[in-house]
């Protein structure tokens, strides 16, 4: 065993480092686990900010919310319970659909997403610092162009 080989805290493998995926994953779960962090600070997880951002133009049907999340319905459900009891979000009867609930951001939640919004600045700023300002945008552009492909046929 070579002296790469040997692991360090936080670092992956030497011999892992070549296999795009394995490296995708790691950074994706350690970035995950730095935001998190983050945004506890403010009393939020990744998906209530998420909800909060998404009502900022308006009310929406929770429904739709999870399909914008790409979450369950029960997950979505867990999530506005939460967001009600810390009073930054209210659902309400749909005023044409009796079978659906709009839910619509109160003003707590847009002071919660400007302090998300300073949190996750600081958060993106440390994780990212060992790339450069033009490497951050390229990396920001490739994550939005991965995003926006079309699904994978199966």
């Amino acid at each position: 065993m070579n002296r790469n080989d040997l692991p360090r805290e936080g670092v992956p493998p030497a011999r892992l480092r070549r296999w795009t995926g394995f490296l995708l994953a790691w950074v994706a779960a350690s970035g995950a686990e730095h935001y998190g962090r983050a945004l506890l600070s403010v009393d939020l997880k990744a998906h209530h900010l998420g909800v909060l951002i998404l009502l900022q133009d308006g009310p929406m049907v929770q429904s739709r919310l999870s399909e914008h999340l790409g979450v369950f319905k029960p997950v979505m459900v867990s999530l506005i319970n939460d967001l009600e009891t810390m009073a930054l979000a209210r659902r309400m009867p749909h005023p044409t659909d009796r079978r659906a609930v709009e839910v619509h951001l109160l003003p707590a939640g847009r002071n919660r997403i400007r302090a998300a919004e300073k949190v996750s600045r600081s958060a993106t700023d440390e994780f990212f610092a060992p790339l450069t300002s033009a490497e951050r945008r390229v990396f920001h552009e490739l994550l939005a162009k991965l995003v926006d492909r079309p699904p994978a046929q199966e």
